[in-house]
């Protein structure tokens, strides 16, 4: 116990402050005087601050209440919406200003026939249905394109750059003269592979066909490796009756488009119509190699190996070529006179005693 309160005299009496001097009356006076110092700087921050409080509230209340205020209140302006011309078609960017033209074209006062002036309201006529024709190229209205070229045509007759679309249009309606002669002034202009080809296929139509020859050879000559050069070519030989050019002319146009049925069964046939049997064989035997679902091919091919005497393999192609279609079909096919030769063979009656037999069970569902 002694040692306890002697610890704790220790503690106090060995400082290296000696309490009793701080509390002296000069030190004092002086501590409050610096006290007093503090309190007025500790005042005068508090009321600043306290003052910039107050201000910053103020003006954030003030904010919020006039955003408030302001979304409550009806907006006073009116909106004006305003209905845009829609075009009938619907054309690119660098052709909308020729709608402007519309209503000068829809306008002018009825005036005679024939060629017009080189004025504002003829020339903006003009333009109008030049692009509106080209616009109706465009999305496959082609009566409609004719009606407006036409038209630029009637304004501006020596006009540049339109009669090919005329002559095309024209040859696109099977009216052959009118196409050549739109054709041969696009030819006049500027000579190129579609203006050239085009004409010859015009003059094959209305049967000029020395100038469809010269024409389509020139078009060859400008496009060698166009496929349709060949078969305009072996239509044109075939109808002159040149059939050996012809024929190499079709032979050309197969090995660049292999897949034209459609021309191959034309092919065939004009093979068979000019009597040339053993060619059609064979063209027709490796065409139903590649081809093997379409009946006429198969049909075509059997009166083919008739006419060369060649039953077996007749019989064998009639027998593919009723696999494909009706039997009532089948019959009217096998029922043709070119058949006559091998009509009363066995195999040829019992495949068509099947076909009978098929088409009544067919007939009973």
């Amino acid at each position: 116990m002694h040692k306890r309160k002697n610890e704790i005299q220790d503690i106090y009496q060995g400082g290296e402050h000696d309490f009793e001097k701080d509390f002296t009356p000069q030190i004092a006076k002086e501590r409050l005087e610096e006290r007093q110092r503090d309190l007025r700087r500790s005042q005068i921050a508090s009321i600043f601050f306290g003052s910039l409080v107050i201000v910053l509230s103020v003006a954030l209340v003030s904010i919020v209440i006039r955003n408030f205020l302001k979304s409550r209140t009806p907006s006073l302006k009116i909106s004006t919406k305003e209905t845009p011309f829609i075009p009938r078609h619907s054309l690119p960017i660098e052709s909308l200003w020729v709608m402007d033209y519309q209503q000068v074209a829809s306008q002018l006062d009825p005036e005679t026939p024939g060629p017009k002036p080189l004025s504002t309201k003829w020339v903006k006529n003009a333009a109008y249905h030049i692009v509106m024709g080209q616009q109706a190229l465009y999305t496959h209205e082609k009566d409609q394109a004719l009606e407006h070229f036409l038209k630029v045509a009637e304004i501006y007759p020596d006009i540049q750059g339109l009669h090919g679309a005329l002559g095309t249009l024209y040859l696109q309606n099977d009216e052959y003269a009118l196409a050549a002669q739109h054709l041969e002034k696009a030819l006049a202009e500027e000579e190129n592979f579609d203006v050239v080809n085009n004409l010859g296929s015009a003059y094959i139509g209305a049967e000029e066909y020395d100038k469809a020859e010269k024409n389509l050879k020139r078009a060859l000559e400008l496009r060698p490796e166009n496929p349709g050069c060949y078969k305009n070519l072996a239509a044109l030989y075939r109808k002159m009756g040149r059939d050996n050019e012809a024929i190499y002319n079709f032979e050309k146009y197969f090995d660049m488009q292999p897949g034209d049925l459609d021309t191959m069964q034309a092919y065939g046939l004009y093979l068979t119509k000019i009597g040339r049997w053993k060619e059609a064989a064979d063209f027709l035997t490796q065409l139903t190699q590649e081809v093997t679902d379409v009946a006429p091919i198969y049909f075509l091919l059997a009166q083919v190996q008739v006419q060369n005497g060649q039953q077996d393999k007749a019989i064998a192609a009639l027998k593919r070529g009723v696999q494909l279609i009706d039997p009532q079909l089948a019959l009217a096919w096998m029922d043709r006179e070119e058949f006559n030769t091998v009509r009363n063979s066995s195999e040829f009656k019992t495949l068509a005693d099947q076909l009978e037999i098929a088409s009544i069970s067919l007939g009973k569902h």
